[in-house]
């Protein structure tokens, strides 16, 4: 398997290779004005080639389609929704569905479980780079011959759709982003990571002995996550074996656990990247499509600090607040979200 992949990769190197140099060729015979033409075909080449090496989750996911609009609805690009950390698709079904009925451009509504969380344990992965998850939404975009897509994020599907866009911002017809920022969070000088991490660690120690119920999980849980709906939020990744009456959970919680650094960071072509990078490097990629950035009032995830690198990867950015709705603001509040995601895609 290893071999096929790596004379893929080869192939593709050689044909950017071939058309650098005919690009270069051009150049000598028509002047400066088509060196840019080079640049252009080497970015495409090394963005194409993030996704070459590695084998995509065939991601899990939901339709959502106003009944009658299935004609209508194919002619504008179809939007991917993309849940948080320790989310699923299910977390958007109200609101897509109430979207797809309101929206004036018909569209089709697409939610996905992102790897090692929702419906996808068929196949648990020890990587969880925002590389390697942007090219399994990429995957599926070519499973259902989606030329584009609107991508729309949450937490860390917001860094996954920012990865696609700025790895493949020809695939991406616009970007909505919920509540974060492309940059590097840590436990030390972030207290809202520091809370994710904090549950994180606090449910991979539970034991999931025979016998044991949901109730005894939420006891178990209630001194690291106090708050009772975030609990009942983390709960919604258990589930029970009916064959023996055992609970398990749905996400692949010591890959999380284990990858959690990686999950806090940001990466593009498996390079971290960080606020001082974006200081000094006028050459990073950029997504120059609209981009939508839905912050919440009461969330510290999206900071005045961040604003300089929002700027570099996506320059055509705007960014609204919801007063007194925190880090889900698609929970705490699905009318404001719904109508501003309704004005963004019938713009």
């Amino acid at each position: 398997m290893s071999s096929r992949n790596d004379g893929g990769v080869r192939r593709r190197q050689c044909i950017c290779m071939v058309l650098m140099m005919a690009t270069l060729l051009m150049c000598n015979i028509c002047g400066a004005g088509a060196f840019s033409a080079t640049a252009r075909v080497g970015l495409e080449c090394s963005r194409g080639s993030a996704c070459s090496g590695s084998e995509a989750v065939e991601l899990r996911y939901a339709e959502y389609e106003a009944m009658g609009s299935s004609a209508a609805a194919h002619e504008h690009e179809p939007v991917i929704v993309l849940h948080g950390l320790l989310g699923s698709k299910r977390n958007f079904a109200t609101l897509c569905s109430g979207l797809s009925k309101q929206l004036q451009k018909r569209r089709k509504i697409v939610t996905v479980d992102l790897r090692n969380h929702g419906d996808n344990h068929h196949d648990w992965r020890e990587e969880m780079s925002y590389t390697d998850m942007a090219c399994d939404v990429l995957s599926f975009m070519d499973r259902q011959s989606f030329q584009k897509a609107v991508l729309v994020g949450h937490s860390m599907g917001g860094k996954v759709a920012k990865s696609l866009a700025l790895m493949q911002p020809h695939r991406v017809a616009g970007l909505v982003v919920l509540d974060i920022a492309p940059v590097r969070y840590t436990a030390q000088h972030d207290e809202s990571w520091n809370a994710v991490s904090s549950i994180i660690q606090a449910i991979s120690q539970v034991q999931l002995t025979p016998g044991k119920t949901k109730r005894d999980v939420d006891s178990d849980l209630r001194h690291a996550v106090s708050d009772p709906a975030l609990r009942a939020f983390v709960l919604t990744n258990l589930e029970q074996i009916r064959s023996d009456n055992s609970l398990r959970w749905k996400i692949n919680i010591n890959a999380i656990l284990a990858q959690l650094d990686t999950i806090a960071g940001f990466d593009i072509h498996h390079n971290d990247v960080t606020s001082a990078d974006s200081a000094k490097n006028d050459q990073l990629p950029k997504y120059e499509g609209d981009t939508f950035i839905i912050h919440g009032g009461a969330s510290r995830f999206v900071r005045h600090a961040h604003m300089a690198t929002i700027a570099d990867y996506f320059p055509n950015h705007m960014l609204t607040t919801i007063r007194g709705a925190g880090h889900w603001v698609h929970a705490e509040a699905p009318d404001d979200t719904l109508v501003l995601l309704k004005q963004y895609l019938d713009r």
